[in-house]
């Protein structure tokens, strides 16, 4: 949260204190209106961004010099272009109405010590030149605004997307409801990896409690006094990750026909139970609601010593759905039941590996990867390293 970020950084605190406009803005810090002066020699307000290297709460030494500008290029008292500290100019759209322009590139010998260090190097720099012209130009307005997130579902910014660039990327999988049907290896590794996207709502299915042979093939490390425990996992996982973000909901028992409602309101929906029988009320009720899923599987066999076998993900979106049962992808029936995945054959890493494709899939479907076979079908075979893509719609 912003706010707290600002008063608890001690460099932060200082540029709000020295009169600067400081926000934080798609996880970035920005300097607002701090003036510059255009080609026509006039005088304009800009924006200085920077992304944020963060230790938990607070700031730590900027690990990048470049800071980003939104504006006209800018130039010094006589209009000339500053190229000595602008390398890079193309419109760059950082999330939540961020939009930069320019790129710049200036670096003490011993680096900047910290933002407050870094912003105002910058902004000397421009405003240098626009008092020049207009000695009123500053950008100590002592006008301080700070961003007030309280929908944001991290407790603390997610400055790898914004370091990365990918901010405004990220915002795709925003999504309203994420569901996570058994929190078993597969699903406990997919909500893993789906807690570190800003989905406003991830909610928990299953009725089973978090046993000690749960430790053993889901992520992270459960405490002795956590397993005596016996949590509902659904309650184990939820506040496993409260730490790192909000809005997961647990439902601590198991779809069926009779309770399937619950999938009202469902963006999207992952599917990690064992149990055909258990899947098929789960399946009808998201088709008959027209939501897209995932299913993961996973058959595993144990041959002449070595394990073997093959990791499964099928994906039901409403352009390819008739797959499901026309090509038996997904077991359906009681006898399913005992084919090899539910034989619990499970390895934390197949686990993770399931649960990375099945992520990795509904990413593409909602446009933050590329997707050029667009398959509904992948399986991983295990012996041959071999990945293989059908049911192509």
């Amino acid at each position: 949260m912003s706010p707290p970020l600002i008063s608890r950084s001690p460099d932060l605190a200082r540029l709000k204190e020295d009169g600067y406009e400081v926000e934080i803005r798609a996880n970035h810090l920005v300097l607002c209106n701090v003036p510059y002066v255009n080609a026509k020699r006039e005088v304009k307000p800009g924006l200085l961004v920077s992304t944020l290297n963060l230790a938990g709460q607070v700031t730590a030494k900027p690990d990048t010099h470049v800071a980003l500008f939104a504006g006209e290029h800018p130039c010094d008292r006589h209009g000339r272009p500053l190229t000595k500290i602008v390398n890079g100019s193309s419109r760059q759209s950082l999330g939540d109405g961020l939009v930069v322009d320019h790129s710049f590139s200036s670096k003490p010998a011993s680096g900047y010590q910290d933002y407050h260090h870094k912003m105002t190097t910058y902004a000397d720099i421009l405003s240098s030149h626009a008092a020049a012209i207009d000695p009123t130009a500053t950008a100590k307005t002592f006008r301080v605004i700070e961003a007030d997130d309280p929908d944001s579902v991290f407790e603390y910014l997610d400055t790898a997307s914004s370091r990365a660039g990918i901010y405004a990327l990220s915002q795709k999988l925003a999504l309203p409801r994420v569901a996570i049907i058994g929190l078993g290896g597969t699903g406990s590794y997919v909500l893993d990896l789906v807690a570190k996207t800003p989905v406003h709502e991830i909610h928990l299915f299953d009725g089973d409690h978090y046993l000690q042979h749960n430790a053993f093939r889901s992520p992270g490390a459960a405490t002795l006094a956590e397993l005596k425990a016996t949590p509902k996992k659904v309650h184990y996982f939820r506040d496993r990750y409260a730490p790192m973000r909000r809005n997961i909901v647990a439902h601590d028992f198991h779809i069926d026909a009779a309770n399937a409602d619950c999938l009202n309101g469902m963006t999207f929906v992952f599917l990690c139970v064992d149990r055909g029988d258990a899947k098929r009320p789960i399946i009808e009720k998201l088709e008959a609601l027209g939501v897209p899923f995932v299913d993961v599987g996973m058959g595993i066999d144990l041959v002449n010593d070595k394990l073997q076998g093959i990791v499964r993900t099928t994906t039901s979106t409403d352009r390819m759905r008739v797959h499901v049962r026309d090509k038996k992808r997904i077991g359906l029936s009681a006898a399913a039941a005992e084919n090899l995945y539910a034989k619990n054959i499970q390895i934390a890493d197949l686990n993770a590996l399931n649960a990375a494709l099945a992520v990795i899939k509904w990413k593409k479907l909602f446009g933050f990867y590329l997707d050029l076979d667009d398959e509904h079908h992948c399986t991983y075979t295990l012996d041959g390293n071999m990945l293989l893509n059908e049911d192509k719609s």
